[in-house]
């Protein structure tokens, strides 16, 4: 079914790929056209797709479907871990718009570590550190800053104001 997704998905972005793009540069070599090379993956990806998808559909006529069904249950069935830790990281894409970055990343590495078994104060340690290094980076080596935090703004003007920069 993802096929059938992936296939759908390509041709309609190959529609669509002549709008998105611009004009070709004057007097270049056809290669140079910014519609050429995406158009040649999402044509890579609609063979793909359409190779998936009669696949699906070849094993689902074979026996009436319960083989296939059981099948594609089970390739799902370790996925659930990968949706969990996804749910996290958006929580931490929305944590990190009210608390700020470091308050926001000290918490998802804590909740990732502790969620993936690791319990000990080494471990608690070790995502404090790897938390600090990320906003010595981020902050120091990248000169990457974020506005102030919503929730900084219900404290006093001086907390907001102190307090930001680094968390």
């Amino acid at each position: 079914m993802a096929g059938m997704v992936l296939f759908a998905a390509a041709l309609m972005l190959i529609a669509l790929a002549p709008f998105a793009t611009r004009p070709p540069p004057a007097g270049r070599a056809w290669f140079l056209a910014p519609v050429n090379w995406p158009l040649l993956s999402l044509g890579l990806a609609s063979i793909a797709g359409a190779i998936l998808a009669w696949r699906f559909v070849t094993a689902w006529r074979a026996d009436g479907g319960e083989t296939f069904r059981r099948n594609a249950l089970w390739a799902f069935g370790g996925f659930g871990g990968t949706l969990e830790y996804s749910l996290y990281f958006c929580i931490y894409l929305i944590g990190v718009a009210w608390l700020g970055f470091t308050l926001a990343t000290l918490i998802f590495m804590q909740v990732t570590i502790w969620r993936s078994g690791l319990r000990g104060r080494m471990w608690v340690g070790a995502g404090i550190a790897v938390t600090l290094a990320i906003v010595v980076v981020f902050r120091l080596g990248i000169g990457l800053w974020f506005p102030l935090a919503p929730l900084f703004k219900l404290f006093p003007a001086w907390v907001g104001n102190s307090l930001s920069g680094v968390l």
